[in-house]
């Protein structure tokens, strides 16, 4: 097996665009973001009612496959210069970009690449255009930082550290991971798997905001820790890793009320949930570092201005 895998970190506004429009679309997802249904709410009144319309019937699920093709392609700078690209490049180029990587790929690319294009032309027009630019700053910055720590820490663990607790373990098979910051599916990071390649789309939570908010990190870490099964749950991970059907027959629980349960402690960075291979958790461990985090945030909140 190999020690690790290669890092790649990848900033463009293209990214953005295309994860605000997944997270206003996907109504599941939203509940778990930090923006929620008031942005929704808000961001609907800046859409043409045909359009907000025509998006709440949208099931768009090329996010992933689009997130490839923008990492390959040669006009990023700006929202427009990607679509003006990706519109006239030919479906069978389309192909064989994504043939390395995706095992199945739709057999309609070209209506499926001009619907896309389509929807992104409008979402930018309509929202993505009249975003703040301080988010935008901070994502490059973001990257330019993540970049500086790669220097210094390992693929592993610089993974763990951008999205705040997944952990990819290394395969043979797998050869790299690109980092990509995002600020609209906070505090989720979007994680997938390809054939030797994972692309990870990772949280900044505080993106476009002058200092960082003790807040944004301190309330769901103090949240989680106000539960007695949660409690429980790190307890039994700070024995052992433990599957999700481990954690099952140590807390008594459905497996689907012990999912929700891990899934809210991963996103506060309590535990980590560890990839081998595939987005399916293989396995989920104690992340000790919030235990020094928690009275350094505690102390920052109680000392911070109003």
């Amino acid at each position: 097996m190999n020690n690790s895998y290669s890092i790649k970190i990848e900033w463009s506004v293209v990214y953005e665009c295309i994860i605000s429009l997944y997270a206003f679309i996907h109504e599941k997802e939203r509940k778990h973001l930090q923006l929620g249904n008031a942005w929704m709410e808000e961001t609907k009144k800046q859409l043409p009612d045909a359009f907000a319309d025509e998006l709440a019937d949208e099931r768009w699920e090329v996010l992933h496959r689009l997130v490839l093709l923008v990492a390959q392609s040669p006009q990023k700078k700006s929202v427009d210069d990607f679509l003006g690209w990706l519109g006239s490049i030919p479906p069978g180029e389309i192909y064989e970009r994504l043939a390395p990587w995706v095992d199945t790929i739709p057999l309609n690319l070209g209506e499926l690449r001009d619907h896309s294009v389509s929807l992104l032309a409008r979402w930018n027009e309509h929202y993505f255009s009249k975003l703040a630019p301080a988010i935008l700053a901070s994502l490059e910055r973001s990257a330019a930082e993540m970049a500086k720590q790669a220097q210094n820490m390992s693929p592993i663990e610089l993974v763990d550290h951008a999205s705040n607790g997944l952990w990819i373990e290394p395969v043979p098979e797998l050869r790299e991971v690109v980092l990509i910051p995002q600020y609209h599916c906070a505090p989720t990071s979007v994680l997938d798997f390809y054939r030797g390649l994972a692309t990870c789309l990772y949280p900044v939570k505080d993106a476009g905001q002058a200092q960082s908010q003790p807040l944004t990190e301190l309330l769901p870490l103090t949240q989680c820790l106000a539960d007695e099964k949660r409690l429980h749950i790190l307890r039994c991970l700070a024995e052992k890793n433990c599957t999700l059907g481990e954690l099952q027959q140590q807390v008594s629980l459905a497996k689907s009320t012990v999912h929700h349960h891990v899934t809210a402690l991963r996103r506060a960075g309590l535990i980590r949930a560890h990839y081998v291979g595939s987005t399916t958790v293989s396995s989920y461990s104690l992340r000790e570092s919030f235990v020094d985090r928690l009275p350094v945030l505690l102390r920052s909140f109680l000392h911070s201005r109003k």
